[in-house]
């Protein structure tokens, strides 16, 4: 009574519940301000507390949430998430909403919450949470959630979700039809359904309940629910993104793995090849230079004579296979050095005149492609000098020529042409074959890459698929760069591009 504080007493009732109440009072004096007696008053402040504790404990909890959204995984939980992902994909997006589900709880006070997310392109409803079960119901309630698992389309109550789609909280009296003749294991009385949107579209379902409570939800509760919900599925949006990048990266050092052992194989397979090609090719000149010193005697008989020629046309389809095996073989080892960025180790540039690699390729390929024209366009009286592997451009000259001859009719001809543009030199060669629409321009360069549909017009229909993927590489190594030009049923012009070599 002397004192001006008001202070809070916690009285504990019969049924054990806590009481706060405030106190203040005030001294009754007579006319010599004597203090004769006393005026107290006694407030009922549990609910004030009540909530006051309860906003503490919500704005923590929205923090946390707060945190968790804008918190960044450690290399080594991106790990553990990409091995968790092997044994169940929603494992880190389990643990991430049954955290939220806790929180929830702390922030509207209710008993239960379950989430529940839309997978994005099956609109398949999974369950990833609930809180404020016994162990036994809770086991009961996973159940419950797998075996009626489906898609929102499915859904029995198609109102339910379309007012879910426009962002609408849904109050359901689980003692009111329809709902009163279903199963209620739980005992929910009054049920609140908030949708999780992300982006106008519904990413998942937060239920929360006050068990058997006859509880009253009110507008600001509601809109407290639908703003923990939102925060909610940005979270888990957040989740299933990181999951997808784990199994992106999971995958991707999956595939490396199996690039890595393919370019091995490949790179063993191209040398153990190479030898017994050697020694094939060896003995196939061997035996031509053994069968034209015979023929040059000319002691043999005209029968003999005759099968000597059959056997020495024979060998000069074996040693024209053995090249084109050669050519295979050696495709593999340069895709092989590719991969392994190796290939630019292999390079010996030197001074060279563009003009006359083309025109000993163009003579190489007249001797195989006998009956074929090619017709070959220089500049006139004048040197075009690049700094390159001449070896190396051989091969990519050798690649546009061969599939040019390849892929076009017998009776047309192909050109081969070099310019000067600026300070690069341009090689284009042109056929009059089926063209490439722009689909198979795009992916022509790919690694292991054949277009469908088209057929050899000439020549072996045999290839790997990693000509033109070898060709740009060898141009981009020498700062140059590629290209075709087609349409279908038009021909095809493939080029290349060279730096000048006082450019270089």
């Amino acid at each position: 009574l002397k004192g001006a504080n008001a202070p809070d007493i916690i009285f504990q009732t019969l049924d054990g519940h806590d009481l706060h109440v405030n106190v203040t009072g005030a001294p009754v004096r007579d006319s010599q301000e004597q203090i004769v007696g006393g005026v107290m008053v006694v407030r009922d402040v549990t609910k004030r507390r009540e909530l006051e504790v309860r906003t503490h404990e919500s704005l923590h909890a929205l923090l946390a949430m707060a945190e968790e959204l804008v918190r960044l995984p450690a290399e080594d939980e991106e790990g553990a998430a990409a091995r968790a992902i092997e044994s169940d994909p929603l494992i880190a997006i389990k643990k991430v909403g049954h955290n939220l589900a806790a929180l929830t709880c702390g922030v509207l006070g209710c008993r239960r919450v379950g989430i529940t997310i839309v997978e994005p392109e099956t609109e398949i409803v999974r369950a990833v949470a609930v809180v404020g079960l016994t162990s036994e119901q809770e086991r009961q309630w996973w159940e419950e959630q797998r075996a009626q698992e489906s898609s929102l389309e499915d859904n029995p109550m198609p109102e339910l979700v379309a007012a879910l789609r426009a962002d609408e909280a849904l109050i359901l009296d689980m003692t009111q039809p329809p709902f009163k003749d279903q199963p209620n294991n739980y005992g929910v009385r009054v049920m609140l359904c908030v949708p999780m949107m992300l982006a106008g579209r519904l990413a998942g379902i937060m239920t929360l309940d006050y068990g058997s409570l006859d509880h009253e939800y009110t507008q600001e509760e509601i809109a407290l629910a639908k703003a923990v919900a939102k925060l909610a599925a940005l979270v888990i949006e957040r989740e299933r993104l990181l999951r997808d990048r784990a199994e992106a990266r999971a995958n991707e050092m999956a595939l490396r793995k199996s690039h890595r052992r393919m370019d091995e194989f490949l790179g063993m397979a191209s040398h153990e090849l190479r030898t017994p090609l050697t020694t094939i090719k060896g003995n196939v000149q061997l035996s031509k230079r053994q069968l034209k010193r015979i023929l040059d005697r000319g002691k043999s008989s005209d029968e003999l004579s005759g099968k000597i020629e059959a056997v020495q046309e024979m060998l000069e389809r074996t040693d024209s296979q053995v090249n084109f095996m050669n050519r295979l073989v050696g495709d593999l080892l340069d895709a092989s050095r590719i991969s392994a960025n190796m290939l630019k180790l292999s390079f010996q540039p030197e001074l060279c005149n563009l003009p006359e690699i083309v025109r000993e390729t163009v003579q190489n390929q007249r001797g195989i492609f006998l009956k074929r024209t090619v017709r070959l366009h220089l500049p006139s009286g004048e040197s075009v000098p690049i700094m390159a592997d001449p070896e190396r451009i051989g091969q990519v000259v050798t690649n546009y020529l061969t599939n040019a001859l390849k892929y076009s009719a017998a009776d047309r001809p192909v050109d081969v042409t070099i310019q000067v543009e600026g300070k690069v030199a341009k090689l284009s060669v042109r056929d009059e074959g089926p063209g490439l629409s722009i689909q198979e321009q795009e992916r022509i360069w790919e690694y292991f890459y054949q277009s469908p549909g088209i057929e050899v017009q000439n020549g072996s229909s045999v290839g790997l698929g990693l000509g033109l993927h070898i060709c740009r590489t060898i141009i981009e190594l020498h700062h140059g760069q590629v290209g075709v030009k087609s349409a279908p049923g038009d021909g095809s012009t493939f080029w290349f591009t060279l730096p000048l070599a006082d450019e270089v």
